[in-house]
Parts: structure tokens; C-alpha cells; sequence
């Protein structure tokens, strides 16, 4: 488990304070009061204010960028964490109406652009490139998750989670579909992920047929010898026959 550091600076200072002027009803009746005069779209007029009228500004911020999303990650840690102890009715009923308010087309727009942005970078070598970094996030990632994800049913839940997705792929309009759509256009044109990355990957899962106990029906197990791209390995086994 990832100990607390007792640090001291802006947040920790706004903790102790926090702690002071909660107590006073007229505090928390302002704090309420701002909050429902968030207005989401001008965050857009925000942030084309930010990238246009101060370019030194907005190197600034731009380079606070990392502790501001390690602080709203550790805060979102500790939310989970919190809202695990809360009885299941009422956490998904909390979670269904925090879901409900979210605009699904602005997630969709923000994931989309952004992926689009990552995907149209070159691959770039040498210290402090992007993919170094990201090699580096994700070890720290993979340790802190399945640390914090404990014992539970990984291989249940992802079977929920594949289920759906499944069904949602082949309905015009969801994100999946889009997904698989694309993903099989950009395949035509460049086959060769698809012998050295897909097959791969996905070569041994297709030899051993469906999950044990749990295949899908009438669905036969691929032959051992022949992995995907139809071409035989070598020393795979007798031949049905030789031609003359």
C-alpha cells in the first residue's frame, strides 16, 4: 500500500484551512452557491484564452500541468477509497446520478481529439521522449493497480466488460463500433500489424479453441500447426495427404 506523504505547500495549506471554515454554515452555502454557477462551456473560451492572449502564461501552466494532475489523482485515490466503504445501494445510486449528469458528447469529443493528437506524433528516440515516458508511467501504473485492485474476479468482470462490448461492436452508432470500423480500415492498409502484432498476440489464444468450460457454442478450436495467416509451421504435423 503507497504511504501518505506529509508534504507542505498550496494543497495542504488549503486542507488546513478547509478544515477550519467548514465548520461555518455561511462558508459552505458560498462554496454551494459557486458551484452551481459552473457554467462547462466557456471552459472552451477558458482555454483558447489561455493558448492565445499569453504564450509565456501559458508555458507556465502548461508546466504545472504534471503536479496538477498527480494532486487530482491522489484526490480521486482517496475518493475511491472512500467511496468503497460506502454501501453498494447507495454508492451506485450516487454513481448513476454523478453519471447521468456527464455529457457523453463532450467525453467523446475530448477522448477523440486527443487520441487523434497522440496517434499523429512520430515516434521519437532519445531521453525524455514520449514513449519513454510513457514506459515509465506505466510501470508505476502496473504495480499501484493491481496492488489497489486487490483479489477480486478480474477474469469475471472482464468477461462482463468483453460481453458488452461485444454486443455494443456490432451496433451502428457506439463508440466500439466506431472503433472496430476504424481499426479494420487502417488493417487493409497496412497488413504487415497484422501478421507481426495481431497474429502474435492473438496466435495462441486461436490454437487452444474456446475458454475452458466456457466456449461458444458451435465455435471449432483453430488446428494446432497453422497460426493466423494460413501459413503452416514447420514440422506441424502429417498431412491428410500427398498429392500425386
Amino acid at each position: 500500500m503507497r504511504t501518505e506523504e506529509q508534504t507542505k505547500g498550496l494543497v495542504d495549506a488549503a486542507d488546513r484551512i478547509l478544515k477550519q471554515l467548514i465548520r461555518t454554515p455561511e462558508f459552505k452555502e458560498s462554496v454551494i452557491i459557486l458551484l452551481r454557477a459552473v457554467d462547462p462551456p466557456a471552459a472552451r473560451r477558458l482555454v483558447r484564452t489561455l493558448f492565445w492572449e499569453d504564450p509565456a502564461l501559458l508555458m507556465s501552466v502548461l508546466g504545472t500541468l504534471p503536479s496538477l494532475i498527480n494532486t487530482a489523482l491522489e484526490a480521486l485515490a482517496e475518493a475511491a477509497a472512500q467511496l468503497g466503504s460506502m454501501p453498494p445501494p447507495l454508492l451506485g445510486d450516487l454513481l448513476g446520478r454523478i453519471v447521468s449528469g456527464i455529457d457523453g458528447a463532450a467525453a467523446g469529443e475530448a477522448a477523440g481529439r486527443m487520441a487523434s493528437t497522440l496517434l499523429s506524433l512520430e515516434k521519437r528516440e532519445g531521453e525524455g521522449s514520449l514513449g519513454e515516458a510513457l514506459e515509465r508511467l506505466r510501470g508505476g501504473f502496473s504495480g499501484a493497480f493491481q496492488e489497489s485492485f486487490g483479489d477480486g474476479d478480474l477474469e469475471a468482470r472482464l468477461g462482463s466488460w468483453m460481453e458488452r462490448t461485444a454486443q455494443a461492436a456490432v451496433t451502428p452508432g457506439t463508440a466500439a463500433h466506431a472503433l472496430v470500423e476504424s481499426f479494420s480500415r487502417a488493417a487493409r492498409e497496412h497488413p504487415a500489424f497484422l501478421r507481426e502484432v495481431v497474429g502474435p498476440l492473438l496466435g495462441p489464444l486461436l490454437e487452444e479453441g474456446p475458454a475452458r468450460g466456457g466456449g461458444t457454442s458451435g465455435a471449432a478450436p483453430a488446428k494446432k500447426g497453422a497460426p493466423p495467416g494460413g501459413k503452416a509451421r514447420k514440422g506441424g504435423g502429417k498431412t491428410a495427404g500427398k498429392e500425386g
